[in-house]
């Protein structure tokens, strides 16, 4: 097999039209576009990292009044949903509508991709209570306070699935 065109050093195993040839996984993963390499089969969506998104510390959340509202408003939402759907909102869960709505917010995305209609109602309604409660909030601490809300789920989710959501029941109703 020849050589990679771009990095000259591994093999080149995949046909690639922005090369004209072919490339290495690791050139292939490097160059890709999306609009020109959406039909390719070793075509990925990139991940988001939920993780690099900027974020306030737990500590900071707890010393201001105005983002432990935010953070009230929106695990107060989230538990009014749970309970309009007979407890049955996951961790998983929450964490999947809290990275929806960091997608609206941080990544800017217009339109909401969900296959799931609980998943789908569960963004709209805390999305609701966003607009709604928090009204004139300056986006970026928004994101923040959404970002260490989705830590705070990863880390508390440990055995049942409902760790979280059991402790901001005992808090917030």
């Amino acid at each position: 097999m020849a050589k990679c065109p771009i990095c000259d050093s591994r093999k080149g195993k995949r046909q690639c039209v922005i090369a004209n040839g072919l490339v290495c996984s690791q050139c292939c993963g490097t160059i890709r576009k999306e609009d020109l390499c959406l039909d390719c089969s070793y075509y990925q969506k990139p991940k988001r990292k939920y993780n690099e998104v900027p974020s306030f510390t737990t500590n900071q959340i707890h010393e201001s009044d105005v983002l432990t509202g935010y953070s009230n408003a929106i695990e107060g939402a989230f538990c009014a949903y749970d309970i309009e759907n007979n407890k049955n909102l996951k961790d998983a869960d929450t964490i999947k509508i809290l990275e929806l709505l960091i997608d609206k917010y941080h990544f800017k995305d217009t339109e909401i991709n969900c296959d799931s209609p609980f998943l789908s109602a569960g963004f709209n309604f805390v999305d609701a209570v966003i607009g709604k409660d928090l009204t004139g909030f300056d986006e970026l601490v928004l994101v923040k306070v959404l970002s260490i809300l989705h830590a705070v789920v990863k880390r508390l989710t440990k055995t049942t699935g409902k760790e979280y959501m059991n402790v901001i029941h005992s808090y917030a109703g």
